[in-house]
């Protein structure tokens, strides 16, 4: 999964399009929220993700565990590719919007700290947190065992891989075996193609037939252009990125339901020797959990499927 450098396409006027329903947070603490996907632009008064986090208070028993070199700037460094909505995208003016963004900052807000959010791309960000240019990086980022031995992950989601194609699904794609054959994209660098794609690849060998041809691109953006423009006949991702898709794009996406492989928990990345970040992160998170306002901020973004319980530092994975 899961915040880059981003070259808006017509993926990007969708999604701007939609932001009178959706949440907005900037890359920094300063402009004002717009209306949530429930707020009060629909007169039903609820507050965006963004309104949710502003309004965070910290906690002195957060603030004890945060690192003395954060607490001396008095400012976490992120980076993301904000290309993968609705968990991290641009609106119309460039800001950084989405559910990861309103999460780091309520979790900034726990740790009494600001945020600054920089462009990156996906497939660097790892290496870009491991060579300390970063603090963090909230991007979508599933946990795996692979990514945990290089960096510290801290759980707060719980996702899966979904299939979105054209609309109304015109070559009948309703399981992962109808994949055989056909050409899926991915995003570089994701888990989808790192694990799902060759996950598929076996299936489709095990029951005889044609492997999936992978189609990799950098950006999701990218990604969601193949299946428009013909190039691939599938694409795989976040199961909360297809359902935003297929919403505010119905005359050109479809999303699979029928189709949800690797559930998995996504985390905020940190390096190994983060000087005890992660722990930090880990009781800002459950301290969000505890009072409510992460459910809140989760609930702003329709992403109350994802919710979990408890944030841990470098789970087991399936766990």
């Amino acid at each position: 999964m899961m915040l880059k450098g981003v070259q808006r396409t017509l993926i990007a006027a969708a999604a701007i399009s939609f932001l009178a329903l959706t949440t907005a947070c900037t890359n920094t603490e300063g402009p004002s929220p717009a209306a949530g996907s429930n707020g009060a632009a629909n007169g039903q008064g609820a507050k965006s993700g963004q309104e949710l986090a502003q309004a965070v208070q910290a906690d002195p028993k957060v603030q004890e565990l945060v690192p003395a070199g954060i607490k001396s700037k008095g400012k976490l460094t992120l980076v993301t590719d904000p290309t993968y909505a609705p968990i991290d995208f641009t609106d119309e003016k460039g800001n950084i919007v989405g559910l990861e963004p309103d999460m780091a900052l309520a979790v900034a807000k726990k740790m009494g700290v600001t945020i600054a959010i920089e462009k990156g791309d996906f497939n660097g960000i790892i290496a870009g947190i491991e060579a300390k240019r970063y603090d963090a990086s909230w991007a979508a980022f599933s946990i795996t065992e692979e990514r945990k031995a290089k960096v510290n992950m801290v759980s707060f989601m719980q996702g899966g891989t979904s299939v979105m194609v054209r609309k109304g699904n015109p070559l009948g794609i309703n399981s992962e075996l109808d994949l055989c054959g056909k050409t899926v994209a991915a995003q570089t660098g994701t888990t989808q193609a790192l694990n799902v794609l060759p996950a598929f690849d076996k299936k489709c060998v095990d029951a005889g037939k044609d492997k999936p041809t992978a189609l990799l691109l950098p950006q999701q953006d990218n990604v969601n252009q193949s299946v428009t423009a013909g190039r691939a006949q599938a694409l795989i991702a976040d199961n909360a990125l297809t359902a935003y898709y297929a919403k505010i794009q119905p005359d050109a996406f479809t999303s699979v339901d029928s189709i949800l492989v690797e559930p998995s928990l996504s985390g905020v990345v940190s390096t190994k020797n983060d000087g005890g970040l992660a722990q930090a992160f880990q009781a800002a998170i459950q301290s969000l959990m505890d009072d409510g306002s992460y459910a809140k901020i989760m609930e702003s973004w329709n992403l109350k499927s994802g919710i979990v319980k408890k944030a841990e530092v470098n789970p087991t994975v399936g766990s």
